[in-house]
């Protein structure tokens, strides 16, 4: 697709003016990060200027009243301007059985997500790569062994796995197909992309250079919804630890020094069964980063169920704290997603608002 730079744009909006159009349609599907105590989903976005460092600053304003974002860049300071550094963006995504309405809002989103990365975010060096959450791979038990789909369904996985082959799948599959963490470049099982994703050199995350980015972003986030009980805390430490990202890891470069991290979570259930909680979490973001006003957090999980709404068949929703509260409060950027909502596009939308937000702090070292 055609890119167009929007710098002048961006620069535009920060100072106040008319923001770029984005993507988004319908209602809000975002909500702040100061209302994950409960209480109804609110339209407001989560916080747009930096709290303090401290471990339990909410990054929200008192008031709700967008922040002044301060004076230009200090373009003679050597470091690249806002919005012309790098982004690294991490994906977590649960493939539990139960995900079939959000796999179906996330698939929809995918294009007008692209759209705004081209678009909004012109100049930046993109690394996207989504995490195994559950650290197997769906093929294997879902398909293959002891009483497989493919037993009774040769050969194919069954009716929602039907461009699985049986046999063939299990000898593509390598090593980091079932390391937790990992980047996905081979989802199988009901729902998933059931194909080798075959990204550029090989990695298993998405860069700039990847010649049909939709298609490769679609590839490596259709999950499925054939995977096991999601320890999305612990995936996400294991795709930032040094041992994947180092040389020879299975997320060997993915993450970057001098890039912004972005975090999303994409789950309809509690994470209960992490062995880590929010802050070791928050200890091991910070680590790999050095600062928490280097990353930018974003959750799409079950919201309260509105009053008078009708209630979605086969969607959660959540009653009490909402998940992942504790460790969003600790980062100054952040904004929460529902998983019921009609689209996920204007949460998107908000996401890439919140990366250029932190752009105007962030100073790469």
């Amino acid at each position: 697709m055609t890119r167009a730079p929007i710098l002048a744009a961006l620069v535009l909006a920060a100072c106040g003016d008319t923001a770029p159009p984005g993507f988004s349609s319908g209602g809000s599907a975002v909500t702040s990060a100061s209302d994950t105590t409960g209480g109804s989903s609110s339209s407001d976005t989560s916080s747009t200027t930096p709290a303090d460092d401290s471990a339990g600053s909410s990054g929200s304003s008192d008031t709700g009243i967008l922040g002044d974002v301060g004076t230009a860049m200090d373009f003679d300071s050597g470091q690249p301007p806002g919005c012309k550094g790098k982004v690294d963006i991490l994906f977590v995504i649960s493939r539990l059985h139960t995900m079939g309405t959000e796999q179906t809002q996330l698939l929809a989103s995918f294009p007008g997500f692209i759209d705004t990365i081209e678009e909004k975010l012109e100049g930046f060096d993109v690394h996207i790569l989504t995490a195994n959450p559950d650290g197997a791979w769906p093929g294997q038990d879902v398909c293959e062994g002891g009483d497989g789909l493919c037993k009774d369904n040769f050969p194919d996985c069954g009716p929602t796995a039907e461009d699985y082959q049986c046999g063939v799948y299990p000898d593509l599959k390598t090593e980091c197909d079932e390391v937790l963490g990992a980047g996905l470049s081979f989802n199988t099982g009901g729902d998933a992309a059931n194909k080798l994703c075959n990204l550029e050199d090989g990695r298993r995350y998405i860069v700039n250079s990847e010649p049909d980015m939709a298609d490769a972003f679609e590839c490596i986030a259709k999950v499925g919804t054939s995977g096991g009980v999601p320890l999305m805390g612990d995936a996400l430490i294991a795709a930032i630890s040094p041992e994947l990202n180092g040389s020879g890891g299975c997320n060997e470069a993915f993450l970057r020094d001098d890039a912004l991290l972005v975090i999303v979570f994409i789950s309809d259930v509690e994470d209960g069964f992490s062995k880590s909680y929010a802050k070791t979490q928050y200890d091991a973001i910070v680590a790999a980063k050095g600062d928490p006003s280097a990353v930018v957090m974003l959750a799409v999980v079950p919201q309260p169920h509105k009053e008078g709404e009708p209630k979605i068949p086969g969607c959660t929703y959540n009653e009490g704290e909402i998940d992942f509260g504790d460790l969003l409060s600790k980062f100054p950027y952040t904004a929460f997603g529902d998983t019921c909502a009609p689209s996920y596009a204007p949460f998107f939308d908000v996401a890439i608002d919140k990366i250029s937000e932190a752009c105007e702090t962030f100073a790469p070292q």
